[in-house]
């Protein structure tokens, strides 16, 4: 699995905000980031410092423990999956062809064709 897909988009803070102060793996600046942005007016925050690119300081994040996501924070505290954190971190292009490839097999999971699927309007409405 890669969830470098991570690497764009944002959450709200109900789904980080118990995280904040009392995480010990998460730095404790980004938790000072994060508790103001979830005091002020916006309600969210970006899954990386990078939402409009798609790169590898993701895993960068999670080596400083800048990790929004609790799911995601343990990637690099784990210890079985740490080694893909640093290799993806220090390998952009790895990541990339990593995260294509992924993306093409997961494309492919139950994809309905012919008389079995049919064309949206609407993404989230059947027709």
């Amino acid at each position: 699995a890669n969830p470098g897909g991570h690497t764009m988009g944002a959450a709200d803070c109900s789904f980080f905000q118990s995280r904040i102060g009392t995480d010990p793996t998460m730095d404790s600046g980004f938790a000072a980031q994060l508790r103001g942005t979830c005091t002020s007016s916006q309600s969210s925050a970006f899954l990386d410092p990078t939402p409009l690119g798609f790169d590898n300081s993701y895993y960068k994040n999670l080596q400083g423990g800048r990790g929004l996501l609790g799911s995601d924070q343990v990637l690099y505290t784990d210890p079985r999956s740490r080694g893909t954190v640093n290799y993806y971190a220090s390998n952009q292009g790895t990541f990339f062809y990593d995260f294509t490839v992924a993306m093409t097999k997961l494309g492919r999971v139950g994809v309905k064709t012919a008389a079995d699927g049919e064309i949206r309007r609407d993404c989230r409405y059947t027709n």
